[in-house]
């Protein structure tokens, strides 16, 4: 047991620098981890040496990661991404397998083992790929939405991987059969899942939760946890298996927010234990034997993949740019491989020599994953231009030669809606420019003159009457495309007007200085629109609030437009605005001015504030006389400084 706590300590004592350096600098932990598991490993400086005991940490690690991803996983979400999921996940999976089963049945492996490399290869780093998108702020892109549907269809394809390995082990051939079987299992497996989601679980946890004690919460999700590994292990799956599933049981309760947060901050330890482990099972030697041949290897497999993954997204007709990106994103050996690889090593489906040799080039593809996600966008872009590619469908027709004066808005996502919806009710001409071909059939329904195409290519452009056009808006989230097509479009029309949406401040400068006229931050905007809200709701003026939101976006924006002003200066002309109002009163049957002249009022003697309007029956009536008398229904404007106003609606209402 000492030596167990021993070597937990010395995985957390390495985990927890690798996790802050690499934060700072942006690359997935993953990577440090792998690397750390290979300096610390029996094969290295052998701080942890028994293998045994590595495997151990290995297979908790395994459970714990597992556990923490079910409770992650969303069948909402899997849902809602069904056509991404179905289609470009489906041929990528497909493609790939087929074909690496082929190359190593050819190359002398049996069955078994040709159809095992063809369920591992495939699957692509969840971890590394979604952190990277998530960093780039491409969540929402085309590109973006298409990785994560693609790498959630693998994830959900792991379930019934993990029931045929164990069947692969055995002696002989698969026959249909125990895929049949297989199967069979794998959809009594979800079914079980949405018996205990939907009866048993959520009113166990109910129960629970009426207790008031977190730490009866916390014992019953242990509970559940261990339960479900024991059950799953005795009808002859993995205990990984049963905490996966133990994670989707939990995740369909509406106690599940809860448990997140009481599981999530261990979650990253959770998968230290797993990737660090992983790293100590690899033999250095081996590599330093063979290193070149490891490295060609771990190319071959990333170009592979690389090419798959780009044909499978092509074939779905997505442009080259975006079916480009989206095949060197997904070219990297996932994790879930090697959970796989460590299952068939322990079912003896392995040769030591085939684990090693996969570890090794899992492990390669992995390191370089972060530097390939990195380059992608503006290797497609270099490649866009040299070889020309076109990004259209070259049989929409848009009668383009009739536009002139119009606004270009490239993506029809929320805001290019909106903005369409605006621009076609007050009759200005504008064409979309989209690349998901759902959103150009929904404009089109809409009456919407849309082009597919992307919007970094020349002939889009023209296509859409860039020369002609008189604004072009970005209402995209992809920030590189934005800024290599406002350098195409400045290029192609000098004098046009570039307005373009990002997500972080910090994107602006580049955007100005490849010729945007105006960019607009969200998260700036964000803020201006919170602080507006808290104003309005103080009763500020909107005359005040507009100049404080003008005065934030003139500092705010300073710094990326290459503003010279006087910012204190202006601060001095806020608080002298801001020290002076209006203020409006509504006079009622019991109010104490009601049927009261503004000279029985006393307004001049008590009071600073400026009596400058009443409205009466929607009729403006300024600086009214002193015998003026109030009635009911009036509204009553005056001006002033805030204590003076303040006095005044009192005095108006109470006559105090």
């Amino acid at each position: 047991m000492d030596h167990l706590i021993k070597d937990l300590a010395i995985l957390l004592l390495v985990s927890l620098p690798i996790n802050i350096v690499f934060h700072k600098i942006k690359i997935p932990s993953v990577m440090g981890f792998l690397l750390a598991g290979v300096i610390i490993g029996p094969s290295s400086l052998q701080l942890i040496q028994d293998h045994e005991k590595v495997k151990q940490l290995a297979e908790i690690g395994v459970i714990l990661l597992l556990f923490v991803i079910g409770l992650e996983f969303s069948l909402q979400r899997m849902m809602k991404d069904l056509k991404v999921i179905l289609g470009v996940g489906t041929l990528q999976l497909g493609l790939t397998g087929v074909l690496v089963f082929f190359i190593f049945n050819g190359s002398g492996y049996s069955v078994n083992q040709g159809l095992l490399f063809g369920l591992l290869i495939p699957l692509s780093s969840t971890a590394i790929v979604l952190k990277m998108i998530t960093d780039r702020a491409e969540i929402d892109t085309r590109h973006g939405r298409i990785c994560i549907g693609t790498l959630l269809f693998q994830d959900i394809c792991v379930v019934p991987m993990m029931l045929i390995i164990p069947l692969l082990s055995q002696s002989g051939q698969l026959s249909p059969l125990d895929f049949g079987v297989a199967t069979l299992k794998s959809i009594t497996a979800v079914a079980a899942i949405f018996f205990l989601a939907r009866m048993i679980v959520p009113r166990s946890l109910q129960v629970i939760a009426r207790m008031g004690s977190k730490e009866h919460l916390t014992l019953f999700v242990i509970l559940i946890i261990l339960g479900t590994g024991w059950v799953s292990e005795s009808v002859g799956l993995s205990l990984a298996m049963g905490a996966f599933i133990a994670g989707i049981i939990i995740s369909e309760s509406e106690y599940s927010y809860q448990i997140i947060l009481d599981i999530l901050p261990l979650k990253d330890y959770f998968g230290s234990i797993f990737f660090i482990s992983v790293g100590m099972l690899l033999q250095v030697d081996i590599f330093y034997d063979s290193a070149l041949w490891y490295l060609g290897l771990a190319g071959a497999v990333i170009g592979l993949k690389a090419f798959l993954g780009f044909l499978a997204c092509l074939l779905l007709k997505n442009s080259f740019r975006i079916s480009f990106i989206v095949g060197v994103r997904l070219a990297q050996v996932g994790e879930f491989s090697l959970l796989l690889a460590s299952l068939a090593l322990e079912k003896d489906l392995f040769l030591p020599g085939h684990y090693q040799s996969f570890l090794i080039v899992s492990i390669l593809s992995m390191l370089a994953a972060p530097l390939l996600i990195q380059l992608s966008a503006g290797l497609s872009m270099k490649l866009h231009s040299l070889f020309g590619v076109a990004a259209s469908d070259e049989s929409e027709s848009v009668e383009q030669e009739k536009l002139s004066g119009h606004v270009i808005i490239a993506g029809f996502g929320m805001v290019g809606r909106n903005l369409s919806r605006v621009l076609k009710e007050t009759h200005t001409p504008f064409i979309v420019l989209e690349l998901d071909g759902e959103r150009i059939k929904q404009a089109l329904d809409e009456g919407i003159s849309a082009l597919y195409g992307d919007s970094t290519h020349r002939d889009i452009l023209l296509r859409a009457g860039i020369q002609r056009a008189k604004m072009m808006v970005f209402a995209t989230t992809d920030y590189i495309a934005a800024e290599q097509a406002v350098r195409l479009a400045r290029q192609l029309n000098p004098n046009i007007y570039i307005l373009v949406r990002v997500r972080y401040a910090k994107q602006v400068d580049a955007l100005n200085e490849a010729g945007a006229n105006q960019v607009i931050p969200e998260e700036f905007e964000t803020s201006i629109e919170i602080f507006s809200r808290v104003l309005h709701e103080y009763h500020i003026a909107n005359n005040i609030i507009e100049q404080q939101v003008e005065l934030a976006r003139l500092e705010g924006y300073s710094m990326f437009r290459g503003l010279s002003l006087d910012i204190a200066s202006m601060k001095k002309f806020s608080a002298y605005l801001t020290a002076s109002l209006t203020e409006s009163f509504h006079v009622l049957e019991g109010s104490w001015c009601h049927k009261k002249s503004i000279q029985e009022l006393q307004w001049n003697k008590d009071s600073d504030a400026k009596l400058i309007a009443v409205v009466r029956n929607d009729e403006l009536q300024a600086n009214p006389a002193p015998d003026f008398r109030f009635e009911e229904g009036d509204i009553i404007v005056i001006f002033g400084r805030h204590a003076n106003l303040d006095w005044s609606l009192h005095r108006l209402q109470s006559g105090k």
